[in-house]
Protein backbone atom coordinates (compact mmCIF):
# COMPACT_ATOMS: atom_id res chain seq x y z
CA UNK A 1 0.00 0.00 0.00
CA UNK A 2 1.64 3.47 -0.92
CA UNK A 3 2.05 6.00 2.22
CA UNK A 4 -0.13 8.44 2.38
CA UNK A 5 1.39 11.60 3.21
CA UNK A 6 -1.61 13.82 3.97
CA UNK A 7 -1.30 12.81 7.73
CA UNK A 8 2.52 13.28 7.83
CA UNK A 9 1.73 16.59 5.84
CA UNK A 10 -0.60 17.80 8.36
CA UNK A 11 1.81 17.03 11.51
CA UNK A 12 4.86 19.06 9.43
CA UNK A 13 2.74 22.09 8.89
CA UNK A 14 1.28 22.72 12.36
CA UNK A 15 2.85 26.50 12.51
CA UNK A 16 2.77 26.76 15.91
CA UNK A 17 4.03 24.86 19.09
CA UNK A 18 0.71 25.24 20.84
CA UNK A 19 -0.07 23.14 18.63
CA UNK A 20 1.85 20.66 17.91
CA UNK A 21 0.98 17.12 17.39
CA UNK A 22 2.92 13.30 16.99
CA UNK A 23 3.62 12.22 13.80
CA UNK A 24 0.78 9.31 12.22
CA UNK A 25 1.92 6.21 13.38
CA UNK A 26 2.50 4.74 9.84
CA UNK A 27 5.13 6.81 10.10
CA UNK A 28 7.34 5.08 11.30
CA UNK A 29 6.75 2.02 9.93
CA UNK A 30 6.89 3.35 6.10
CA UNK A 31 9.48 1.43 3.72
CA UNK A 32 8.37 3.85 0.86
CA UNK A 33 8.97 6.65 3.63
CA UNK A 34 12.19 5.30 4.82
CA UNK A 35 13.06 5.31 1.48
CA UNK A 36 12.49 9.68 1.18
CA UNK A 37 14.05 9.52 4.06
CA UNK A 38 17.40 7.74 2.80
CA UNK A 39 17.54 9.63 -0.71
CA UNK A 40 16.48 13.54 0.79
CA UNK A 41 17.45 13.71 4.20
CA UNK A 42 20.40 11.16 5.23
CA UNK A 43 22.14 11.28 1.53
CA UNK A 44 21.33 14.89 1.21
CA UNK A 45 22.90 16.17 4.81
CA UNK A 46 25.38 15.58 7.03
CA UNK A 47 25.94 12.16 9.15
CA UNK A 48 28.28 11.19 11.73
CA UNK A 49 30.61 9.00 11.89
CA UNK A 50 33.17 9.15 15.03
CA UNK A 51 35.28 11.34 16.65
CA UNK A 52 38.40 12.56 15.59
CA UNK A 53 40.44 11.07 18.72
CA UNK A 54 39.11 7.49 17.13
CA UNK A 55 41.29 8.21 14.31
CA UNK A 56 44.40 9.65 16.21
CA UNK A 57 47.57 9.41 14.52
CA UNK A 58 48.71 8.77 11.03
CA UNK A 59 47.88 5.21 9.89
CA UNK A 60 44.61 5.04 12.36
CA UNK A 61 41.59 3.97 11.04
CA UNK A 62 37.79 3.55 12.30
CA UNK A 63 35.79 1.14 10.00
CA UNK A 64 31.32 2.01 10.21
CA UNK A 65 28.49 1.14 7.91
CA UNK A 66 26.02 3.58 7.23
CA UNK A 67 23.00 3.21 4.65
CA UNK A 68 24.26 0.22 3.31
CA UNK A 69 27.58 1.50 2.78
CA UNK A 70 30.93 -0.34 4.43
CA UNK A 71 33.34 3.28 5.16
CA UNK A 72 36.34 3.67 6.75
CA UNK A 73 37.82 7.16 8.51
CA UNK A 74 41.30 7.11 8.01
CA UNK A 75 44.09 9.38 9.32
CA UNK A 76 46.69 9.76 6.43
CA UNK A 77 50.74 9.86 6.67
CA UNK A 78 50.09 13.30 6.34
CA UNK A 79 47.54 13.60 9.58
CA UNK A 80 44.69 14.58 7.05
CA UNK A 81 41.24 12.89 8.29
CA UNK A 82 39.65 10.62 5.03
CA UNK A 83 36.22 9.37 4.70
CA UNK A 84 36.80 6.52 2.27
CA UNK A 85 34.80 2.99 0.86
CA UNK A 86 35.81 0.25 2.55
CA UNK A 87 35.57 -1.85 -0.76
CA UNK A 88 38.29 -2.34 -2.77
CA UNK A 89 38.02 -0.99 -6.44
CA UNK A 90 39.18 -4.32 -8.19
CA UNK A 91 36.34 -7.07 -7.16
CA UNK A 92 34.88 -5.24 -4.43
CA UNK A 93 36.17 -7.16 -1.31
CA UNK A 94 36.46 -5.10 1.67
CA UNK A 95 39.99 -3.67 2.28
CA UNK A 96 39.32 -3.52 6.53
CA UNK A 97 37.38 -4.21 9.33
CA UNK A 98 36.94 -2.60 12.86
CA UNK A 99 39.93 -0.02 14.02
CA UNK A 100 43.34 -0.23 13.53
CA UNK A 101 46.96 0.80 12.80
CA UNK A 102 48.01 0.36 9.27
CA UNK A 103 50.93 1.73 6.71
CA UNK A 104 48.46 0.32 4.16
CA UNK A 105 44.73 -1.03 3.48
CA UNK A 106 44.97 -4.32 2.04
CA UNK A 107 42.45 -6.19 0.00
CA UNK A 108 42.35 -10.05 1.36
CA UNK A 109 40.81 -11.36 -2.04
CA UNK A 110 43.60 -10.10 -5.02
CA UNK A 111 45.60 -8.40 -2.13
CA UNK A 112 45.38 -5.09 -3.52
CA UNK A 113 46.86 -2.33 -1.12
CA UNK A 114 45.26 0.95 -0.89
CA UNK A 115 47.19 3.95 1.16
CA UNK A 116 44.88 5.65 4.32
CA UNK A 117 44.98 8.96 1.71
CA UNK A 118 42.97 6.05 -0.66
CA UNK A 119 45.44 5.93 -3.76
CA UNK A 120 46.40 2.63 -4.77
CA UNK A 121 49.98 1.54 -3.36
CA UNK A 122 50.05 -1.71 -5.19
CA UNK A 123 48.23 -4.41 -7.63
CA UNK A 124 49.94 -7.74 -7.94
CA UNK A 125 50.31 -9.29 -11.44
CA UNK A 126 48.49 -6.58 -13.37
CA UNK A 127 51.23 -5.36 -15.34
CA UNK A 128 49.87 -7.28 -18.15
CA UNK A 129 46.91 -5.60 -18.11
CA UNK A 130 46.99 -3.40 -21.41
CA UNK A 131 46.75 0.17 -20.20
CA UNK A 132 46.30 -0.48 -16.36
CA UNK A 133 46.93 2.73 -14.37
CA UNK A 134 47.00 2.21 -10.72
CA UNK A 135 45.97 6.11 -10.29
CA UNK A 136 42.74 5.41 -11.91
CA UNK A 137 41.53 3.21 -9.12
CA UNK A 138 41.45 4.40 -5.68
CA UNK A 139 39.16 3.83 -3.41
CA UNK A 140 36.39 6.01 -3.27
CA UNK A 141 36.46 9.28 -1.19
CA UNK A 142 33.38 10.82 0.69
CA UNK A 143 32.92 14.43 1.29
CA UNK A 144 33.21 14.79 4.94
CA UNK A 145 33.98 18.00 7.63
CA UNK A 146 35.05 18.05 11.35
CA UNK A 147 32.80 20.05 13.59
CA UNK A 148 34.20 19.80 17.33
CA UNK A 149 35.85 16.57 16.92
CA UNK A 150 32.80 14.80 15.12
CA UNK A 151 34.11 13.54 11.68
CA UNK A 152 30.39 13.67 9.64
CA UNK A 153 29.86 12.75 5.63
CA UNK A 154 27.96 14.10 2.87
CA UNK A 155 26.75 11.58 0.86
CA UNK A 156 25.76 13.69 -2.12
CA UNK A 157 28.09 16.29 -1.89
CA UNK A 158 25.98 19.11 -2.11
CA UNK A 159 24.98 20.27 1.20
CA UNK A 160 25.55 23.45 2.57
CA UNK A 161 29.08 23.40 4.84
CA UNK A 162 28.78 22.19 8.40
CA UNK A 163 30.46 25.52 9.82
CA UNK A 164 27.06 27.39 8.28
CA UNK A 165 24.65 25.35 9.03
CA UNK A 166 25.53 25.01 13.29
CA UNK A 167 27.18 29.01 13.21
CA UNK A 168 24.10 30.10 15.58
CA UNK A 169 25.36 26.50 17.67
CA UNK A 170 28.84 27.55 18.22
CA UNK A 171 28.43 29.90 20.70
CA UNK A 172 26.32 27.57 23.14
CA UNK A 173 28.73 24.57 22.74
CA UNK A 174 31.96 27.04 22.80
CA UNK A 175 32.52 27.00 26.21
CA UNK A 176 32.46 23.54 27.23
CA UNK A 177 36.09 22.96 24.61
CA UNK A 178 33.35 20.03 23.13
CA UNK A 179 36.06 19.69 20.31
CA UNK A 180 38.56 18.25 23.42
CA UNK A 181 36.59 16.05 24.86
CA UNK A 182 37.85 12.70 24.83
CA UNK A 183 36.10 9.31 24.37
CA UNK A 184 36.79 7.32 27.59
CA UNK A 185 34.08 4.48 26.71
CA UNK A 186 32.08 2.99 23.55
CA UNK A 187 29.40 0.45 23.77
CA UNK A 188 27.18 -1.06 20.92
CA UNK A 189 23.39 -1.71 21.59
CA UNK A 190 23.57 -3.85 18.65
CA UNK A 191 20.27 -3.65 16.05
CA UNK A 192 17.24 -2.13 17.17
CA UNK A 193 13.69 -2.80 16.92
CA UNK A 194 12.57 0.90 16.34
CA UNK A 195 12.72 4.01 13.67
CA UNK A 196 15.04 6.22 13.94
CA UNK A 197 12.29 8.97 14.24
CA UNK A 198 11.63 7.15 17.88
CA UNK A 199 15.27 7.51 18.73
CA UNK A 200 14.97 11.50 18.27
CA UNK A 201 11.51 11.69 19.74
CA UNK A 202 12.84 10.01 22.95
CA UNK A 203 16.20 11.85 23.24
CA UNK A 204 15.04 15.11 22.27
CA UNK A 205 12.37 15.27 25.46
CA UNK A 206 12.63 15.16 28.75
CA UNK A 207 8.79 14.95 29.51
CA UNK A 208 9.82 11.31 30.09
CA UNK A 209 11.74 11.77 33.04
CA UNK A 210 8.56 11.53 35.11
CA UNK A 211 8.02 8.09 33.78
CA UNK A 212 11.00 5.82 32.63
CA UNK A 213 13.32 7.97 34.92
CA UNK A 214 11.52 8.37 38.19
CA UNK A 215 13.93 6.64 39.74
CA UNK A 216 17.46 7.80 37.98
CA UNK A 217 16.82 11.52 36.56
CA UNK A 218 13.50 12.70 37.53
CA UNK A 219 14.38 13.82 41.33
CA UNK A 220 17.58 15.79 39.88
CA UNK A 221 16.88 16.42 36.67
CA UNK A 222 12.71 17.34 36.90
CA UNK A 223 10.63 17.32 33.24
CA UNK A 224 8.89 19.96 34.44
CA UNK A 225 12.59 22.14 34.46
CA UNK A 226 13.44 21.29 30.95
CA UNK A 227 12.75 24.18 28.12
CA UNK A 228 14.04 24.42 24.93
CA UNK A 229 16.38 26.59 23.67
CA UNK A 230 18.24 28.54 20.94
CA UNK A 231 16.97 26.64 17.44
CA UNK A 232 17.14 26.95 13.82
CA UNK A 233 16.46 25.11 10.65
CA UNK A 234 19.43 22.46 11.21
CA UNK A 235 19.87 21.95 14.61
CA UNK A 236 17.87 22.53 18.31
CA UNK A 237 18.80 22.24 21.70
CA UNK A 238 17.63 21.88 25.13
CA UNK A 239 18.26 22.48 28.47
CA UNK A 240 17.66 19.80 31.60
CA UNK A 241 17.76 22.17 34.79
CA UNK A 242 19.13 20.43 38.11
CA UNK A 243 16.66 21.31 40.89
CA UNK A 244 18.11 24.16 43.36
CA UNK A 245 20.02 22.65 46.05
CA UNK A 246 21.82 19.85 44.62
CA UNK A 247 25.62 19.97 44.38
CA UNK A 248 27.25 20.39 41.09
CA UNK A 249 29.04 17.43 41.55
CA UNK A 250 30.39 14.23 39.44
CA UNK A 251 29.94 12.55 37.44
CA UNK A 252 27.62 15.44 34.95
CA UNK A 253 28.23 18.83 36.59
CA UNK A 254 31.97 19.00 37.41
CA UNK A 255 34.62 19.41 36.88
CA UNK A 256 34.38 21.70 33.97
CA UNK A 257 36.41 24.39 31.82
CA UNK A 258 36.89 27.62 33.26
CA UNK A 259 35.01 29.11 30.51
CA UNK A 260 31.83 27.47 31.71
CA UNK A 261 29.85 30.43 33.81
CA UNK A 262 27.27 29.87 36.21
CA UNK A 263 24.57 29.59 33.79
CA UNK A 264 25.84 26.08 32.67
CA UNK A 265 26.90 24.60 36.15
CA UNK A 266 23.40 22.99 37.06
CA UNK A 267 22.41 22.45 33.47
CA UNK A 268 22.92 19.31 30.94
CA UNK A 269 22.69 20.41 27.36
CA UNK A 270 20.51 17.73 25.15
CA UNK A 271 20.86 18.75 21.21
CA UNK A 272 20.61 17.43 18.05
CA UNK A 273 22.09 18.84 15.10
CA UNK A 274 19.90 17.07 12.01
CA UNK A 275 19.43 14.55 10.89
CA UNK A 276 21.33 11.75 13.39
CA UNK A 277 24.14 13.77 15.27
CA UNK A 278 22.53 13.64 18.92
CA UNK A 279 24.17 14.94 22.16
CA UNK A 280 23.65 15.40 25.75
CA UNK A 281 26.43 17.11 27.45
CA UNK A 282 27.46 18.84 30.70
CA UNK A 283 30.91 20.37 32.15
CA UNK A 284 32.35 17.00 33.07
CA UNK A 285 30.59 14.64 30.45
CA UNK A 286 29.74 14.19 26.65
CA UNK A 287 27.97 11.32 24.92
CA UNK A 288 26.13 10.98 21.99
CA UNK A 289 24.39 8.48 20.00
CA UNK A 290 25.53 6.96 16.89
CA UNK A 291 22.35 5.95 15.62
CA UNK A 292 22.55 4.02 11.96
CA UNK A 293 19.14 3.58 10.41
CA UNK A 294 18.51 0.32 8.66
CA UNK A 295 15.01 0.48 7.38
CA UNK A 296 11.77 1.43 8.16
CA UNK A 297 11.44 0.51 12.06
CA UNK A 298 15.10 -0.53 12.81
CA UNK A 299 18.22 0.96 13.50
CA UNK A 300 21.19 -0.59 15.00
CA UNK A 301 22.64 1.77 18.05
CA UNK A 302 25.96 2.63 19.48
CA UNK A 303 26.55 5.22 22.25
CA UNK A 304 29.86 6.46 22.86
CA UNK A 305 30.70 8.28 26.00
CA UNK A 306 33.19 10.72 26.39
CA UNK A 307 34.72 13.13 29.44
CA UNK A 308 35.62 17.12 29.67
CA UNK A 309 39.33 17.58 29.53
CA UNK A 310 38.98 19.41 33.14
CA UNK A 311 37.44 15.75 34.22
CA UNK A 312 40.08 14.16 32.53
CA UNK A 313 42.74 16.40 34.38
CA UNK A 314 41.31 15.95 37.92
CA UNK A 315 41.96 13.52 40.59
CA UNK A 316 39.91 10.11 40.52
CA UNK A 317 39.81 9.71 37.24
CA UNK A 318 38.78 5.67 37.01
CA UNK A 319 36.27 6.14 39.79
CA UNK A 320 34.46 8.81 38.04
CA UNK A 321 34.89 7.52 34.64
CA UNK A 322 33.16 3.67 35.98
CA UNK A 323 30.46 6.27 37.33
CA UNK A 324 30.04 7.77 34.63
CA UNK A 325 29.71 5.17 32.16
CA UNK A 326 27.44 3.08 34.56
CA UNK A 327 24.96 5.63 34.80
CA UNK A 328 24.68 6.86 31.24
CA UNK A 329 24.21 3.04 30.55
CA UNK A 330 21.62 2.57 33.27
CA UNK A 331 19.40 5.49 32.10
CA UNK A 332 19.74 4.08 27.96
CA UNK A 333 18.29 1.29 29.26
CA UNK A 334 15.42 2.57 30.90
CA UNK A 335 14.84 4.72 27.03
CA UNK A 336 15.25 1.24 25.12
CA UNK A 337 12.36 -0.39 27.19
CA UNK A 338 10.33 3.21 25.88
CA UNK A 339 11.36 3.19 22.22
CA UNK A 340 10.26 -0.71 22.32
CA UNK A 341 7.21 -0.60 23.50
CA UNK A 342 6.57 2.87 21.57
CA UNK A 343 7.34 0.81 18.53
CA UNK A 344 5.60 -2.14 19.51
CA UNK A 345 2.85 0.07 20.03
CA UNK A 346 2.50 2.01 16.51
CA UNK A 347 2.96 -1.62 14.48
CA UNK A 348 -0.30 -2.86 16.22
CA UNK A 349 -2.39 -0.19 13.80
CA UNK A 350 -4.83 1.06 16.83
CA UNK A 351 -2.78 3.92 17.51
CA UNK A 352 -3.55 7.14 15.99
CA UNK A 353 -1.86 10.66 16.35
CA UNK A 354 -1.63 12.89 19.73
CA UNK A 355 -0.98 16.10 21.26
CA UNK A 356 2.20 17.21 22.34
CA UNK A 357 3.32 18.92 25.50
CA UNK A 358 5.25 22.29 26.15
CA UNK A 359 8.00 20.31 27.01
CA UNK A 360 7.92 18.62 24.02
CA UNK A 361 8.69 21.94 21.78
CA UNK A 362 11.92 20.17 20.12
CA UNK A 363 9.65 17.02 18.72
CA UNK A 364 7.56 20.07 16.68
CA UNK A 365 11.14 21.85 15.54
CA UNK A 366 12.11 18.07 14.25
CA UNK A 367 9.16 17.35 12.60
CA UNK A 368 9.19 20.63 10.97
CA UNK A 369 12.60 19.61 9.79
CA UNK A 370 11.85 16.84 8.13
CA UNK A 371 8.87 18.48 6.27
CA UNK A 372 10.86 20.69 4.65
CA UNK A 373 13.30 17.99 3.84
CA UNK A 374 11.01 16.04 2.07
CA UNK A 375 9.53 18.73 0.48
CA UNK A 376 6.19 18.22 2.30
CA UNK A 377 5.59 21.73 3.07
CA UNK A 378 7.56 25.43 2.55
CA UNK A 379 10.99 25.76 3.98
CA UNK A 380 11.28 28.95 5.94
CA UNK A 381 13.85 30.06 8.38
CA UNK A 382 12.93 29.22 12.18
CA UNK A 383 15.78 30.55 14.01
CA UNK A 384 14.56 31.76 17.48
CA UNK A 385 15.61 31.48 21.08
CA UNK A 386 12.68 30.38 23.25
CA UNK A 387 14.85 30.22 26.44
Amino acid sequence: MSFDYSRLTATCAVDSPDKATTLPPEAYGSDELYAAEVDRIFKHGWVPLCRVEQVPTPGSYYSIDILGTPLVVTRDRHSEIRVLSRNCSHRWMEVCSGAGEANVLQCPYHLWSFGLDGHLAGAPEMKKSSGFDRNDYPLKKFRHEVWKGFVLVNFDGQAESLASQYAALDPIVDPYDLENYQTVEQTDWGVCDWDWKIMVDNFMECYHHMGPHRGSLEDRFPASLSYTGEVGDHFTTMWSQQVAGYPSDPPFLSPGAETLTAHHKDKSLIFIGYPLLQIAMGPAYMYWLKTLPLGAGKIELQLDICMSPAALAAPGLEERRSQLVKTICDIHREDIDACTAVQRAVRSGVTSTGRLSHLERPLWEFYRYLGRELGIINPTSTLASTG
